[in-house]
C-alpha cells in the first residue's frame, strides 16, 4: 500500500514539475478558435422541394432529347389519384406506397433521384 501511494505521490509530483514545461494555450489562440467557430456558416433549413424534372441528353451531340419539369403538387397530385398507390417491385412482392415515397423524398429536399448514363443517352431525374 505504501508503494502504491509513494508511485502517485511520484507520478503527481513529476506532472506539476512538468506543467511548466508545456505552456498553456495562448489567449490569442483561443480567440481565434472562438472567432472561427462564430464565423461558421449556420446550418441552413433544407430547401422546400418545388420541381420534378427529368433531363434526357444525346452523349454523342450533347442535345437535350427530352426536358420534363413539373410542379412537386401536380406529381403529388398523380400519386393520390393512381389507381393503385402500391408499387409492387420484384417477384418476392416488395410494395412501395407512392404517396408516402413522395412524401420522404419531399422532406430530404433537393436531391438527384437517379442518373443513367448509356452509350448512347444520359438520363437524369431529380428533385429541385
Amino acid at each position: 500500500m505504501k508503494k502504491i501511494l509513494l508511485i502517485t505521490a511520484m507520478v503527481l509530483g513529476i506532472l506539476f514539475l512538468t506543467v511548466e514545461l508545456f505552456p498553456a494555450v495562448d489567449k490569442d489562440d483561443y480567440q481565434v478558435i472562438k472567432k472561427a467557430v462564430q464565423e461558421t456558416s449556420k446550418v441552413e433549413p433544407v430547401k422546400e422541394v418545388k420541381w420534378f424534372k427529368v433531363l434526357v441528353t444525346d452523349t454523342r451531340t450533347g442535345k437535350e432529347k427530352v426536358k420534363i419539369t413539373m410542379p412537386i403538387s401536380l406529381v403529388e397530385i398523380f400519386a393520390r389519384c393512381a389507381d393503385n398507390k402500391e408499387v409492387r417491385l420484384g417477384r418476392d412482392g416488395c410494395t412501395l406506397n407512392l404517396p408516402e415515397l413522395l412524401a420522404e423524398l419531399k422532406k430530404v429536399g433537393p436531391l438527384a433521384i437517379i442518373e443513367v448514363n448509356e452509350e448512347d443517352e444520359t438520363v437524369k431525374v431529380w428533385l429541385e
